[in-house]
């Protein structure tokens, strides 16, 4: 024989809670196990009695019943709450279903009812009155709405940041042709130690300024098809020696940031790293990992990695390195879930990003 539900009764009328503890004991599926006035007495009776099931008014004067909800349901996660209440108020409805209840009863059905009620809800069925369900329903209905309608602005949103990047990105880039050009024609000039000095270190920061406008070209850049290296090696125009890492996208992994990760990550081992690179990737439980690994053996000397950190690197690569691309690369990792790690391992430097996948809904 199975066991009988065991139900908390929660009313700040002591009347009320007599009938309903007489009706429900009638019922042989039912114990009756406790009861509470108010909801702080409901709290802590809950957590004493762990009852199966939570009968809960909504207003009492001594902390109503959506707070109690959420108190009990945060404390004792299997036990269910089913509002019974005079109110058919659909925002007093949506208040205790967010909270957690997974019932809605309005006071004046049968006792017949209200058990059929208790025992739904134990097995975790959802139960709504019928005389709150119309209401309930065109409270969801305007919530898929307004959902709607904010998913499409954020849409609107992405396509204007993703123009204002390209806009950014064209502006910045024509200008700094411009400079380039004009700084290579002054190189060429015969001039003093200090003024070729300063032409050398105005070069670099050129440099280094069109690979930060690579990077944005790419954050701004559309829904790609190509494999991750692909795009990468493309726009830096070199290629890995060695690549092992899957081209169709990886299913719940954000796959821009894993697009612009992986450009600078390769970046950096083309333009500061030695060859022979190497560039893995798998997918793992929770997530994926890509690896790009060069024969530099280079590792930074934190494990955090700041906007413009620079370090002289001359004794391993042959060139500076230049630290924001770097940071977007962690924080990017560290927004999915993951993280960024760069370590110096037999005579090479090994960068290795993670990604958290997302859960994906069928």
């Amino acid at each position: 024989m199975a066991q009988p539900v065991r139900v908390m009764v929660v009313d700040d009328s002591s009347s009320t809670r007599t009938m309903l503890k007489e009706a429900l004991s009638l019922d042989g599926a039912i114990e009756v196990v406790g009861e509470a006035g108010g909801g702080r007495e409901a709290i802590l009776q809950a957590c004493d009695l762990k009852p199966d099931v939570v009968l809960m008014d909504v207003r009492m004067p001594d902390m109503d019943g959506v707070t109690a909800t959420r108190s009990i349901i945060s404390e004792s996660p299997a036990t269910k709450i089913v509002a019974l209440t005079w109110s058919d108020d659909p925002g007093t409805v949506r208040d205790m279903l967010t909270a957690g209840a997974i019932g809605y009863v309005v006071k004046g059905g049968t006792i017949d009812e209200l058990s059929s009620a208790i025992r739904r809800a134990a097995t975790g069925e959802a139960e709504l009155d019928q005389r709150v369900l119309p209401a309930a329903v065109e409270d969801l209905r305007r919530l898929l709405e307004q959902e709607r309608e904010r998913r499409e602005q954020v849409e609107r949103l992405s396509r204007a940041k993703a123009e204002f990047v390209q806009v950014l990105s064209h502006e910045l880039r024509t200008p700094l042709t411009v400079i380039s050009g004009a700084l290579h024609m002054l190189q060429q000039r015969h001039g003093s130690p200090d003024e070729r000095s300063v032409m050398e270190s105005a070069l670099r920061k050129v440099t280094e300024l069109e690979f930060l406008v690579e990077g944005l070209e790419l954050v701004a850049a559309g829904p790609l098809t190509e494999g991750v290296t692909h795009v990468a090696a493309e726009r830096i125009g070199a290629e890995a020696d060695v690549v092992k890492v899957e081209d169709e996208q990886w299913e719940g992994v954000p796959q821009r940031y894993v697009e612009r990760v992986a450009f600078e990550l390769l970046s950096n081992a083309v333009k500061h790293g030695a060859r022979p690179i190497e560039v893995t990737g798998r997918r793992e439980v929770g997530g994926a990992v890509l690896s790009v690994i060069d024969a530099g053996g280079w590792t930074p000397p934190a494990d955090s990695f700041t906007a413009f950190y620079q370090e002289d690197m001359s004794a391993t690569r042959s060139r500076t390195g230049f630290g924001l691309g770097l940071f977007m690369a962690s924080r990017l990792c560290q927004a999915s879930g993951g993280d960024l790690w760069i370590r110096a391992e037999g005579g090479k430097t090994v960068a290795e990003a993670r990604f958290g996948a997302r859960e994906v809904l069928p």
